[in-house]
């Protein structure tokens, strides 16, 4: 939005640079034809859950109201967040990479490949869905579904003939 909007002020507008930022905004909101907007609200987890209407957060500009989340023409992609550290725990099921923060939780909880007797560091593997993303079975992008496998583990679970089951 920054880049829109440094783009789009010229010299001789009156106004400002935060005015302009909050037009792109409710441009690429209301979705004008052929431009797609991708707005990050956080939401902690409580809030998600409906216990709280507050915390909502858009990323970079600060707290929203909930009702602003219930119009039925506005589209928002939730990412669920813990309300103690903002660390993120879901971010639905349209996106196959986790964001990095996600990402960093799952490689420092699993700290090394998941196959028994394998002790390839998490840093250096790959992290992976345990359901599978591309194939619907409910593979989305949450700490509960992500996992670390080195990336020869990695590429044998999809192996006709193996079995991948976290039991």
């Amino acid at each position: 939005m920054d880049g829109i909007a440094h783009k789009l002020k010229p010299k001789d507008e009156d106004r400002t640079l935060d005015q302009i930022r909050a037009d792109v905004l409710a441009d690429l909101a209301l979705g004008l034809p052929g431009v797609l907007a991708q707005v990050y609200v956080h939401v902690p987890i409580d809030a998600a859950l409906g216990i709280t209407n507050t915390g909502r957060e858009l990323a970079g500009h600060g707290p929203i109201p909930g009702e602003i989340m219930a119009d039925k023409n506005s589209v928002w992609r939730k990412i669920t967040c813990d309300p103690v550290s903002g660390a993120v725990l879901d971010v639905g099921r349209t996106r196959y990479r986790p964001p990095a923060a996600l990402d960093e939780l799952v490689r420092v909880r699993d700290r090394d490949c998941l196959v028994p007797g394998c002790r390839r560091p998490a840093q250096r593997s790959d992290v992976d869905h345990h359901r599978d993303f591309r194939r619907g079975k409910n593979g989305h992008i949450s700490k509960a579904n992500l996992t670390c496998l080195c990336r020869r583990h990695h590429r044998l679970k999809d192996v006709a003939g193996w079995n991948f089951d976290l039991a």
